[in-house]
């Protein structure tokens, strides 16, 4: 495992990222809407926030190295921009949750918190290619030229697999919600008449 050039920043940036993927992972998976899922997704929420924000502590901001949508070492890039997008995608899935009573929270408050994980897995793809040398020479080894690890078609394909997962997954959320949008609909209609 390459950790050598860890600051500590890296590392509570490591560890903020590594409790948000078990936080987030079993949220996903709790009967939604009980105490403990809200608990648990403030946890998740806190995480993210410090997880995202530590990930610019990690670059020190040099204007000659400033390349918007690349990525690297000492480079303020593609990876930091992604982190913004991120922490705009928790504010808005945090904002969305105590709102669900109405359709369009319902729906955005699952699908924003869904893309912050899968935010979060993304960058455990490149971070996993990048520190562990077996999946460093694999990824390596099939595009020699490659300018970085992010650039290699082993990366890409990984990370697309991702996309579709989690793209099916927020499809089954969107379903979710919308069948029990319907169940809750029809079961007030009758009492009200």
């Amino acid at each position: 495992m390459l950790v050598s050039n860890m600051s500590i920043v890296g590392w509570l940036h490591s560890i903020a990222c590594t409790l948000a993927l078990i936080v987030g992972a079993s949220n996903i998976a709790l009967a939604k809407g009980t105490p403990l899922h809200r608990r648990a997704g403030r946890l998740y929420a806190y995480t993210m926030l410090f997880a995202n924000l530590s990930a610019f502590g990690v670059y020190h901001f040099d204007i000659a190295h400033f390349r918007p949508f690349t990525a690297g070492a000492n480079i303020f890039g593609i990876f930091h921009w992604e982190a913004v997008a991120t922490l705009v995608l928790l504010g808005l899935g945090v904002y969305a949750a105590p709102r669900q009573s109405r359709a369009v929270w319902a729906y955005t408050h699952p699908i924003a918190m869904l893309l912050t994980y899968y935010m979060l897995i993304g960058g455990l793809i490149n971070e996993l290619f990048v520190r562990i040398a077996a999946l460093h020479a694999l990824a390596m080894a099939h595009a020699p030229h490659a300018i970085n690890i992010a650039a290699t078609p082993v990366v890409g394909m990984t990370q697309f697999a991702a996309m579709v997962l989690f793209t099916l997954l927020i499809l089954a959320f969107v379903i979710k919600t919308a069948l029990y949008r319907r169940r809750s609909i029809s079961a007030a209609l009758p009492a009200a008449a």
